[in-house]
């Protein structure tokens, strides 16, 4: 059901791509990263399509979306998440600190998991296709009580220092606090005091409204992509689309940006360093983070959301622009 459904917030709003594969080897250039992106779109659509006998009713993605995302920012699921794909790879559940035994456990117990949601799958699928609007509530907190289900088996089986390490590995996949998926289970990978947590937790609250409406805006824009018939849409409004997500991905990174601002001011220097340090040291099964959260803390440059980009014309007032841009790298970074 995850896979199947929520597989249109992953791909389309481009938020929450570390969530797809948080183990997972992606391609190196941007045309491969391009070409998997189309295909894991062509395949989500047709998964969806299949059990769905069509497109999914309208309001269906919403759903789901809100429920994933407030489990992921409320509950921990990311941690479950995370933990069920570390399954995958036995070098990786290694490195974060799973004995061989710990590690099939991990594996049978993501197998169960699917097993669950595939059982399920049939359930709300009816549901679905049988709702009322008045019925939008009472189904997100069945999906939201699913999923807490699963974050409560699966957390049973790690450590303290495991739960740790999982956590801090969710911090690097996000990109730290400017993500604009940051909540204050990751943020907690930064050893915060509790009087910390409680500042932080202010802030998140003072931002809220405002990111709450971004995600709606961006449900409603994955809303509209599959009314008009996801990867098979017409050119034109496919670049409508494109347009309107940059806009919002703009926005919506630059609230991110403003959160991170806010929430460091809570941070010890040494935290704060904390954070440069996790980010410049991501394991390289990681995704690449998006050019927005690259900053300084590793040495991939990255432009500005106001840079130059080719097609635009020369800055009216160069002098200012030149003070304020950082120079291109002359040559290759070690």
């Amino acid at each position: 059901m995850l896979r199947v459904v929520f597989c249109w917030v992953i791909l389309w709003t481009g938020l929450l791509v570390w969530l797809d594969r948080v183990v997972a080897q992606t391609p190196d250039s941007e045309q491969q990263r391009k070409e998997y992106r189309e295909r894991r779109e062509r395949e989500a659509q047709q998964r969806s399509e299949a059990l769905f006998l069509g497109k999914p009713p309208a309001g269906t993605t919403t759903i789901v979306g809100r429920s994933v995302i407030n489990a992921i920012s409320n509950k921990g699921f990311g941690n479950t998440i995370a933990l069920l794909e570390i399954a995958r790879k036995q070098e990786i559940c290694n490195e974060m600190g799973f004995n061989n035994e710990q590690a099939a456990v991990l594996k049978t117990t993501r197998d169960k998991v699917q097993a669950q949601i595939l059982m399920n799958a049939p359930k709300y699928v009816q549901r679905f296709k049988t709702m009322s609007d008045a019925d939008h509530q009472s189904i997100q907190e069945e999906i939201e009580k699913d999923l807490q289900r699963i974050t409560d088996q699966v957390e049973t089986l790690t450590t303290p220092e495991q739960k740790k390490n999982v956590q801090k590995l969710v911090f690097q996949s996000m990109g730290g606090l400017n993500s604009p998926m940051i909540n204050l289970d990751a943020m907690s990978s930064l050893n915060l005091t509790e009087e910390q947590k409680k500042k932080a937790e202010t802030t998140f609250k003072e931002m809220e409204s405002e990111r709450i409406a971004q995600m709606e805006e961006g449900l409603k824009l994955i809303e509209k992509a599959v009314s008009l018939g996801g990867v098979n849409m017409s050119p034109e409004d496919r670049a409508r689309l494109e347009a309107e997500r940059n806009a919002l991905e703009a926005r919506i990174m630059a609230t991110g940006k403003s959160l991170g601002d806010k929430l460091r001011i809570h941070l010890t220097d040494e935290q704060r360093e904390l954070e440069k340090k996790l980010l410049a040291n991501r394991p390289q099964y990681l995704p690449p983070l998006p050019r927005q959260l690259r900053g300084d803390f590793t040495d991939q440059y990255s432009p500005g959301l106001n840079s130059w980009t080719p097609g635009q014309g020369v800055p009216q007032d160069q002098s200012e622009e030149k003070k304020r841009r950082r120079p291109f790298p002359t040559q290759e970074t070690k």
